[in-house]
């Protein structure tokens, strides 16, 4: 339920984010990444849209599935492996969509960094290259995370012990 639950928070704010017309001017490092996204977003907004308008609606349905699960209604188990299949699939898209817009991603942020307008800080040691691509990659290796997470959850809800616990 909690899985289903920030992905559907999480699809929300990339959805807001997609739509807004301007963003305030950055002024430190999370809104200067948060700038590049929006950027990247911009530039391929019908796939960011689709695939987080996706996240949302089966977010949603996970969370349902769980609350069935924990609720245990009889034959609530078939609803969680649908659900939970699904996500995987959306998160193995969405890590292909992360990877494409990546190059564009750190193209928008190095451009950010190296702007004399913005005059963003950098932390100490950090050099542009290195921050330019470091929130990118955090966040496909985030991705492969929850992904292998969605995995295992899957595998569980699909052994034969736990469906029968399950859809009894």
């Amino acid at each position: 339920m909690a899985f289903g639950f920030f992905g559907l928070r999480r699809a929300e704010g990339q959805l807001l984010l997609s739509r807004a017309r301007q963003l305030p001017p950055p002024h430190d490092l999370p809104t200067a990444i948060v700038e590049a996204n929006w950027r990247a977003a911009q530039d391929h907004r019908r796939v960011t849209i689709a695939t987080d308008a996706g996240a949302m609606v089966l977010s949603a349905l996970l969370f349902i599935a769980g609350s069935r699960v924990l609720l245990r209604p009889r034959g609530g188990g078939w609803l969680w492996r649908q659900a939970l299949a699904a996500n995987l699939a959306l998160c193995v898209a969405g890590i292909a969509v992360d990877h494409m817009l990546r190059p564009g991603r750190v193209a928008a942020l190095r451009a950010l960094l190296t702007d004399p307008a913005t005059r963003i800080p950098l932390p100490e040691g950090l050099h542009v290259g290195d921050v330019a691509t470091m929130p990118f990659s955090i966040a496909i290796l985030a991705s492969w995370v929850a992904a292998g997470l969605l995995a295992a959850a899957l595998v569980y809800a699909s052994r034969e012990r736990t469906r029968t616990f399950l859809d009894a």
